[in-house]
């Protein structure tokens, strides 16, 4: 699955932007607050094949149709200070209600994510915590592709993602 590292940056505060599409192929983006990476063994999983956890806001009313029934979804996860880069592709698993350990979890993130912006760009919290959601939903998604987004040379280059 994924190595150590990449489970640390992927569920760390990094900005996050998930792109879905319509059966027309029409594009929507949005942010999510918070992605886990799931245990090899979680349910739903297949041998090698990585899951996430995402949480996403409860009225992106388009996210929320295009996830449904195994759509497409592409994350764009990306370090604050470094701009370090990742895309994940894959397909959605489904959509269900965000629990109270969601809400923390969504909180948890909000801070880490915000406290590298207010340090790297100075932007003022109090603005930055109007952008949280009201409402949390929770995505499921399998990982079929992973890329290097990072700005540089090795931008799009392919990532391998450990079978084991």
């Amino acid at each position: 699955m994924f190595e150590p590292e990449m489970v640390a940056f992927l569920q760390s505060g990094c900005s996050t932007i998930i792109g879905t599409v319509d059966g027309d192929g029409v594009p929507h983006a949005g942010r999510t607050w918070g992605l886990d990476v799931l245990a090899p063994d979680a349910e739903g999983s297949e041998p090698g094949v990585p899951l996430v956890r995402l949480l996403i806001d409860a009225d992106d009313v388009l996210t929320l149709q295009h996830l449904d029934d195994g759509g497409a979804v592409a994350i764009t996860a990306a370090n604050v200070p470094t701009l370090r880069s990742v895309q994940l592709k894959g397909r959605s698993l489904g959509v269900d209600a965000a629990g109270e350990s969601d809400v923390e979890r969504a909180a948890r993130y909000c801070d880490d994510f915000f406290t590298d912006v207010e340090q790297t760009d100075g932007t003022e919290r109090a603005l930055l915590v109007r952008l949280v959601p009201e409402r949390f939903a929770v995505c499921h998604m399998r990982i079929d592709e992973v890329y290097d987004q990072t700005p540089g040379p090795g931008a799009g280059a392919p990532l391998e993602v450990d079978p084991s």
